[in-house]
């Protein structure tokens, strides 16, 4: 260590504010560089806290060296270049105490290696952190704790996080004399650092891995072309659970537009979610050409009479319009116009899902959802592959106004079509969906996801002909390795974890083996989207939730670790 460096060294130990403006201006004259001074600062600091923390040491004497600390990371700071463009944004706050000298330390040192800081304060709530941290547009957000029994601040902070829908977005890292490894981990935290250098070294790791980062749409797009994104894609298909988590009732959901965007926004940001997806109920589609529902309060929305009467199929079926008028009525209408409200709010942040529903399962619909009608499909074919063209381009027109709207994907509900026999299937189902699709591809330039839900495995294979380069969410009954080497060369696969056994009455443990499990067989080669194999329950717990993101992360980074 050469002269002047041990001087300004000293001058921190014994309090020396007085001389240490002089040493640092130069120290610079001389050729030391700002981050040299401030790291011999910061840990000449460290060194007093140590000793004040270990050892002993007078309180008076503490506070001359802090003066001094702060008198020369004032100077070298004065000098810093403030036209370059910050490295990163980091917000600094302690939640349980009036505690300053480490902040202050963290704060110097992260300024002089070309970082925003923003001090949210010390002794204060949770929450103002986590606004802070929202306002500015944190990268990181690190916190000091000080007193064990105030563990809890840090849990509230990483919730407060959650809610205000940016935690997924940043790292958290933890210090102080309370702190360490195992606090980090149980709080949710991203990391620990044991003092103001080792927290500034795991920020730059953190900045540089973020410049990798890709936003969740360039995450689901990747994926769909069959290629590695930087880690799998999440993407569960909730409509309830949204809801729920926005704090309105089902049937304000469904019936308004924009409500519906707003939940499904607020539940993709607070959870971390790589798309959000325009879904509402089957009914939706039915209504306008004639059906009746009934909508509950706070429960799904039902058919009770059919648009299409499977005993009086000729005459109500002549009674039809164009497909295209009935495009925008009633709850209809509400409902496309969600992924407009939707593109306003995350732009090109999330990929976008607009629902409709496939030929045959949306024929079956208008049908009101009767067995009986699949008697059509043996006593009057030619009327029933009417019927069939004519929702293809009713589902047509519906998916030409979600994109141009902004939606991303279009999805198509075909549930019922992939519990056909195959022969059925080639004959009522393929020629449609493969007639559909392929529009949308060439028409609209997006690619369509096919939802199949239930024990499906006699139809799968005929996914790639009917959708090809596109995608297929399958449920959990379908081996999902199978799956991948029979098909998933070809369309990307979506799913597909048991939503009831693992996602809503499993523990966060069982919920993390699943994913991992799922990523391990299907991810490798990209060409694949972690979800469920259905909806997400309605009270699904949020920390189940929170562990399929974590996993994701975890073992779904790219290149995969098996």
């Amino acid at each position: 260590m050469n002269k002047i460096i041990g001087e300004i060294k000293n001058s921190v130990l014994v309090g020396d504010y007085e001389n240490i403006g002089f040493l640092c201006k130069n120290a610079l004259e001389v050729g030391e560089t700002p981050q040299a001074i401030t790291d011999v600062l910061a840990n000449s600091m460290c060194e007093v806290a140590n000793i004040f923390g270990k050892k002993g040491m007078y309180l008076d004497k503490v506070f001359l060296s802090s003066a001094a600390f702060k008198y020369g990371t004032t100077v070298i700071n004065s000098t810093i270049e403030k036209t370059k463009k910050p490295k990163g944004k980091v917000v600094i706050g302690v939640p349980d105490g009036p505690w300053t000298i480490g902040p202050d330390i963290v704060m110097a040192v992260l300024s002089a290696r070309g970082y925003e800081v923003y001090n949210a304060g010390s002794d204060v709530g949770p929450h103002v952190i986590a606004n802070k941290a929202k306002e500015v547009g944190a990268d990181i957000v690190t916190t000091g704790l000080y007193l064990s029994y105030r563990i809890h601040m840090l849990e509230e902070l990483e919730e407060d996080l959650k809610k205000l829908g940016i935690r997924h977005k940043i790292k958290t890292i933890i210090s102080g004399p309370a702190a360490n490894k195992s606090v980090a981990a149980r709080v949710g935290a991203d990391a620990y650092g044991i003092n103001a250098l080792e927290i500034v070294d795991i920020i730059d790791k953190f900045i540089e891995a973020d410049k990798k980062k890709m936003t969740g749409k360039e995450r689901v797009m990747t994926a769909i072309d069959l290629k590695e994104p930087d880690r799998v894609p999440l993407v569960p298909f909730a409509m309830t659970f949204s809801a729920k988590q926005y704090g309105i009732p089902f049937s304000e959901y469904v019936s308004k537009g924009k409500s519906l965007a707003e939940a499904e926004v607020s539940t993709a940001r607070r959870f971390g979610w790589d798309a959000v997806i325009a879904s509402c109920d089957t009914a939706v589609f039915a209504e306008p050409v004639g059906a009746q529902s009934i909508i509950p309060d706070d429960d799904v929305p039902r058919v009770t009479s059919a648009a299409i009467r499977w005993d009086n199929a000729v005459e109500d079926f002549k009674k039809l319009k164009d497909p295209a008028a009935y495009v925008g009525v009633g709850r209809l209408g509400e409902y496309l116009s969600s992924v407009k409200y939707m593109k306003e709010m995350v732009g090109d942040e999330l990929a976008i899902i607009g629902w409709t529903e496939g030929p045959f399962q949306g024929a079956m619909l208008l049908m009101g959802a009767d067995p009986q009608a699949m008697f059509l499909l043996h006593q009057a074919k030619p009327l029933m592959n009417e019927i069939l063209e004519w929702y293809s381009e009713y589902a047509f027109q519906c998916a030409k106004v979600f994109v141009n709207n902004g939606a991303d994907i279009i999805a198509s509900g075909a549930s019922v079509s992939y519990f056909l026999s195959p022969e059925a299937f080639e004959e009522f189902v393929l020629p449609y969906e493969q007639k559909l699709y392929k529009r949308i591809n060439d028409e609209l330039g997006v690619k369509v996801l096919i939802h199949s839900c239930g024990y499906v495995p006699q139809c799968l294979k005929f996914a790639p002909l009917v959708n090809a380069g596109g995608l297929i969410q399958f449920d959990y009954q379908v081996g999902l390795k199978w799956a991948k080497k029979l098909v998933g060369d070809r369309i990307t696969l979506m799913g597909n974890l048991d939503c009831n056994r693992i996602l809503d009455m499993g523990t966060p443990e069982k919920v993390e083996k699943a994913c991992r499990k799922a990523i391990e067989v299907a991810a490798e080669g990209g060409g694949f989207l972690l979800s469920g194999g259905c909806e997400i329950p309605r009270d699904m717990p949020y920390e189940n939730m929170d562990r399929m993101l974590k996993a994701c992360i975890k073992y779904g980074t790219y290149p995969i670790n098996k």
